[in-house]
């Protein structure tokens, strides 16, 4: 029986592996219970269950293809399987969503994340940047005020070439921000416009030798270039020096023009000589800021009696740069406007500017820098004050919050920053020319206090290793005299009594100190005069007569009223105008070991 009954029961083991198991119960879903809504976000719209949740818990067996089931397979089918109610939720159930308010695109999930401010300056420009413009380097200079007799000059020489005689050279010399390059290219442009004139422009800075001078030349000229030295030289020669009545009138502008002399003295020459020997079709216009530059470097012309035409442009005076900036400024305003007050900056504010910058150097481009600078700080000033006036605004409008109320996400947060951004930056756009807060005087005083500083530093790093070393051995022996002083205590004070050493004794010190050790080798008296004169230009070194400076003993009361003639050479006194930690400061980097030694005045004890 066992046997028997073992065999039955492994054929009907058999036989309901052939029969395909049931499918797997669902699990019953529970019903959602009702979530606490309190803290909910109000603006999120509340989403109600599917219907399909509900339904009831039944059995269902999935369509599958129909087999041939035993008596077996029927029995165990009809088994009745006991309903279970899970204990614990299902947290996979539902797939969690982010609500599309705050969703709606990958776009703007990204523009989301990453805020961008309407008030970084990349994104707002303000009614300055118009402004500004006026002032920034290698802006469209526009008509040149102030300049009426050199553009007269000028205008008389670029007529020329449209007269029988149109060869001639003009050297155009003054310092740098003066208008030069400016003008000649406005009066060159406007007087060869509708002519037959052939012009060309060149910076000789650009250019590296005399053959790519000359090539450079023919290239702009409209001739073959890329030519032999020699080659090239030859076929500007026949271009310039001609004899046809019909040849074409070339006029050539060469700014920088003093750099042609580091490629030799010929290449100038022959420039200047083609233009002022007869015939020639050149008509030639040099520009560099050396006055004599044709009587130091050129004098054969002289001897060849071709003399160039000068023309010096002197530094702009006070009243020439507040007429430019005030001309610039007045193109801002609208041509209806019936406002004619002078936009964006104060009149006493350009009167100081150009009084500063006139007694400085003169430089036109440095008054269109300080005039930028200004309007930078006034346009921060602005924006502060609109970003304050507008955050204000917002908490006013702002309603009080409940105390048990939540933001999601932190909505509210960021939706205040964005609002006060846009007030701000509204406000921001509405002003203009005739609205705009101006520079005024407190705002110029911060800019030109920068700019027009003494910049002792400046100077002490731009000097030279025996530049440095004569006023390191200069300090050096002032504080060892300082020093003898008090141990010796006052003496009888005599009308050459002074602590201020002379030349003659700075430079024995200076030897002194030099060759200890063969640290530096030192200057001969004639060369050690010169750099004490080149300090004494740079004001770092000041000439001391015996009765002035803050190292002079006092005198005889008696004697005060007598004056003496200054002394001159090896007797001239002289005193430092910086300080022993100035000098510390610059004994760094190449020569640091000497200077430093040098300072120390070890020598003298």
């Amino acid at each position: 029986m066992s046997r028997a009954s073992l065999g039955k029961r492994t054929r009907s083991v058999q036989d309901q592996d052939l029969v395909e198991l049931p499918a797997k119960r669902t699990r019953r879903q529970t019903r959602a219970a009702s979530e606490n809504d309190e803290n909910a976000d109000p603006e999120v719209t509340a989403t109600t269950p599917d219907a399909d949740n509900d339904l009831d818990d039944t059995y269902v067996e999935p369509a599958s293809k129909k087999l041939r089931r035993s008596p077996s397979q029927n029995f165990l089918k009809s088994i009745p399987i006991t309903p279970q109610t899970p204990r614990h939720r299902d947290v996979f159930a539902n797939s969690p969503s982010t609500p599309r308010q705050v969703v709606k695109s990958a776009g703007k999930l990204f523009q989301r994340l990453t805020p961008q401010s309407p008030l970084t300056p990349g994104s707002l420009q303000t009614v300055y940047h118009s402004a500004r413009q006026l002032f920034a380097r290698g802006a469209d200079p526009g008509e040149l005020v102030g300049r009426e007799k050199e553009r007269e000059q000028l205008t008389q020489f670029v007529q020329r070439c449209s007269s029988t005689n149109p060869n001639g050279c003009l050297y155009v010399s003054g310092p740098p921000g003066t208008g030069k390059s400016a003008m000649i290219k406005e009066i060159t442009e406007k007087s060869t416009e509708g002519t037959a004139v052939r012009q060309a422009y060149v910076n000789c800075m650009s250019v590296k030798s005399s053959k790519d001078l000359y090539n450079t030349l023919l290239e702009l000229l409209g001739h073959e270039s890329d030519l032999p030295e020699a080659l090239a030289m030859e076929r500007l020669q026949k271009i310039f020096v001609t004899k046809k009545k019909g040849s074409p009138v070339y006029l050539l502008v060469l700014d920088e023009i003093d750099h042609i002399l580091t490629m030799g003295l010929e290449s100038l020459y022959r420039l200047f000589e083609w233009s002022l020997q007869q015939p020639s079709r050149l008509a030639l216009i040099g520009i560099a800021n050396a006055l004599d530059l044709t009587d130091r470097f050129l004098p054969r012309l002289k001897s060849k009696n071709l003399k160039p035409n000068l023309l010096p442009f002197h530094p702009y005076s006070a009243a020439q740069i507040k007429s430019i900036i005030s001309t610039r400024l007045m193109t801002l305003l609208p041509t209806d406007s019936t406002n004619k007050t002078l936009p964006f900056f104060h009149p006493a504010a350009i009167e100081l500017c150009s009084r500063k910058v006139s007694s400085q150097t003169g430089d036109l481009r440095k008054a269109f820098e300080i005039c930028r600078r200004a309007l930078d700080v006034v346009e921060s000033e602005t924006r502060r004050q609109h970003e304050n006036e507008a955050r204000e605004k917002v908490l006013q409008m702002t309603p009080s919050r409940k105390p048990l109320g939540e933001n999601a996400n932190m909505a509210g947060s960021s939706g205040s920053s964005r609002s006060v951004s846009h007030v701000a930056a509204t406000s921001l756009k509405a002003l203009t020319a005739e609205s705009a807060p101006r520079v005024l005087l407190k705002h110029l005083n911060q800019v030109t206090q920068a700019a027009f500083s003494n910049g002792t530093n400046q100077r002490l790093k731009a000097l030279n290793l025996q530049q440095k070393a004569a006023l390191c051995s200069l300090v050096a022996l002032e504080k060892r005299n300082r020093a003898l002083r008090m141990t010796t205590g006052p003496s009888t004070p005599t009308k050459s009594q002074t602590m201020a050493p002379t030349v003659k004794t700075l430079y024995d010190t200076y030897s002194i100190l030099c060759t200890r050790d063969s640290v530096l080798h030192p200057l001969s008296s004639s060369e050690f005069r010169e750099v004490i004169g080149s300090l004494e230009t740079l004001g770092l070194v000041n000439p001391v007569d015996g009765k002035t400076g803050g190292l002079v003993m006092t005198q005889t009361p008696s004697k005060r009223g007598r004056k003496a003639a200054l002394p001159t050479g090896e007797d001239k006194r002289v005193a430092s105008c910086v300080g022993e930690k100035e000098m510390e400061n610059i004994a760094e980097g190449v020569g640091a070991g000497i200077l430093s030694s040098i300072l120390s005045g070890e020598a003298l004890d």
